[in-house]
Formats: C-alpha cells, structure tokens, sequence
C-alpha cells in the first residue's frame, strides 16, 4: 500500500509538470526507458537502490547513466531526487501510474484481450472498436494468445470483463446442470 502511496506523488509530480512542458508523451517514454533498463539490470538497481552505497556514489552513478542516454532535464533531476530519496526501487509502479494519468488525460483506456487463437490485426481492431463504444474512451488493445480458453474472447479493461469464451459458457452449464435447470 506505502509503495503505491509513493509512486502516486511521484508519478503525480512528473504528470504536472509534463503538462506544464507540454510533453506527455516524451517524459512516459523516458520514464518507461529508464524503468525498463534498470529491469534488465538488477545489478543497476541495486547501485542505485542499496542503502549500504553513499548517497553521492549512487547520484553519480544515476549522473552518468543519464548523460550516456541524453535524459532530458526534467527527467535527470527527478532521478536525482528518487536517487535522493530512496525511491528508485518504485519506478515501475511510478511509470505505471503515470501512464494511467496520461491514459485518464487522453481519454484512452487499455484492455487486455485474450482468445485461444492469434488474431489478426482487422479483428483486434474490431474489438478496440467494439470496446470504445462501450467505454466512450478510445481503446488501446494488448493481445495475448491463450490455448486454454478453447474459443472465443475475453476482453478485460480495469474492474470491468466481458467474457465470451467457450470455457466460461462450459462452466455456466455445467454450473446450470448442478442446479437442475437444464435436462
């Protein structure tokens, strides 16, 4: 819960002031970029991160990293200050939230579909279609084959799923015959 408390201030912060700068989208990517490198580097994150490092060997360190990748301004003080702070080890649900507040600015929510199939790009965006006019808010679909749905689509977006797969239509007539409604 404290993570997520933390994340939002930070993530509420970076969202103001890319608003003031007008740079939404190149702030996200950045945070996104740094984020997912110090994923793949957990040796990184832990220089960063590791209380047992100076304060002032870890912002050199973030220094370094953010001048070899051309970070913006913004984004290198407001790595400095979580380097500062303690707070590195949150960026992932720092980025993650604020891709939200962007996402919430923008009017677009993310659905995650899945389908026992691979679908093509004409029936996914047949679903982002389909969802949009559900939702009112254009929809950015993430696509996952599942074999074990056996048919059909599930389609998740934040608390709200529409299931409309054979496995669930199995289940609620198996669940129909346990209660003697069908025979």
């Amino acid at each position: 819960m404290k993570n997520l408390i933390v994340a939002k201030r930070y993530a509420k912060a970076l969202f103001g002031l890319s608003l003031e700068d007008g740079k939404l989208e190149e702030y996200g990517k950045e945070l996104s970029d740094l984020t997912r490198l110090l994923e793949q580097n957990p040796d990184l994150m832990d220089a960063l991160s590791n209380p047992l490092y100076p304060e002032d060997v870890k912002v050199s360190v973030f220094r370094a990293l953010a001048e070899k990748s051309e970070m913006s301004a913004v984004l290198k003080s407001f790595g400095d200050l979580l380097v500062r702070k303690d707070r590195v080890r949150h960026l992932p649900e720092i980025r993650d939230y604020y891709q939200k507040l962007v996402d919430d600015h923008n009017h677009v929510a993310r659905a995650k579909v899945s389908a026992a199939v691979k679908l093509d790009e004409k029936a996914v965006q047949k679903i982002a279609d389909t969802l949009s006019k559900v939702t009112g808010k254009k929809v950015v679909v993430e696509f996952r084959q599942d074999p074990e749905l056996i048919g059909g689509v599930v389609a998740q977006i934040g608390d709200l799923v529409i299931d409309g797969s054979v496995r669930s239509q199995l289940q609620a007539i198996k669940e129909s015959l346990k209660r003697g409604e069908l025979g």
